[in-house]
């Protein structure tokens, strides 16, 4: 039997309430962002310099006009891309919660996802759930926790993901420490070896084509995650488990 731990989640909404928002102010993907990660960085590199190609410089602007209108042009399709991200997600609660969503524009996305659930026999016993995590002092919302068929503790969080045909989906280290994360926090520290997380990624590219990626032992991911945390209060010379003392 795997019991969710007093202090993730709900139970924190009693507490003063200056120690709760130092929590949920530092998000969890505060943390996983004081991570190098040299793939991104590549990625933004080349989205730029494709942008400079395709918008060259005219002769009545500035340099510093047309630098900003190019990096704002670079990114234009990730600003789109988190849109239709936001929208999935959302139909997507709605779906695993029975809820009524517009299926004539999202259900491309969201039936094979409820149908990959229902396939694997998954028990949903969380939605949506705000975790605090008050031993390392982070906050996050986890997309899902399940039960296995074989009684096994579960985390899903759903991506979407622009994908080409034949194209493999795979992984960061990012989204593995953040199931570790949430995992910890919800199942406790002596489950995590036992947690079962998948990653289920949603094309944004190619409607109906979902790709569920599984994951092993967190226990490595958990230990990275703590020392993410020493690093991110040491950088932001700032400890949330302080606050209001």
């Amino acid at each position: 039997l795997y019991v969710p731990l007093a202090y993730a989640g709900s139970a924190l909404l009693g507490l003063p309430g200056v120690w709760w928002a130092a929590f949920i102010g530092n998000a969890l993907t505060g943390v996983i962002g004081v991570l190098a990660r040299p793939s991104l960085e590549s990625w933004k590199m080349k989205q730029v310099a494709q942008a400079a190609m395709r918008m060259p410089k005219a002769e009545t602007e500035s340099e510093e006009y047309w630098v900003r209108r190019v990096i704002e042009g670079a990114f234009e399709q990730v600003e789109d891309a988190a849109d239709v991200g936001s929208s999935v997600h959302a139909a997507l609660e709605a779906g695993v919660a029975g809820d009524a969503y517009d299926e004539a524009r999202w259900g491309v996305y969201v039936r094979p996802v409820l149908d990959g659930i229902a396939g694997r026999g998954l028990a949903v016993t969380a939605r949506e759930k705000t975790l605090v995590n008050a031993s390392h002092g982070f906050a996050g919302t986890a997309d899902l926790f399940f039960t296995w068929p074989d009684g096994a503790p579960g985390i899903l969080d759903y991506k979407t993901k622009r994908t080409r045909p034949g194209e493999k989906v795979e992984a960061y280290d990012e989204h593995r420490l953040q199931l570790a994360a949430y995992a910890a926090t919800e199942y406790g520290d002596a489950y995590i070896g036992r947690v079962r997380a998948v990653n289920v990624f949603v094309s944004s590219t190619e409607p109906g084509r979902v790709e569920w990626v599984h994951h092993g032992d967190l226990t490595p991911d958990w230990s990275a995650f703590r020392l993410l945390c020493g690093l991110w209060r040491h950088l932001k010379g700032y400890d949330p488990r302080c606050a209001g003392n």
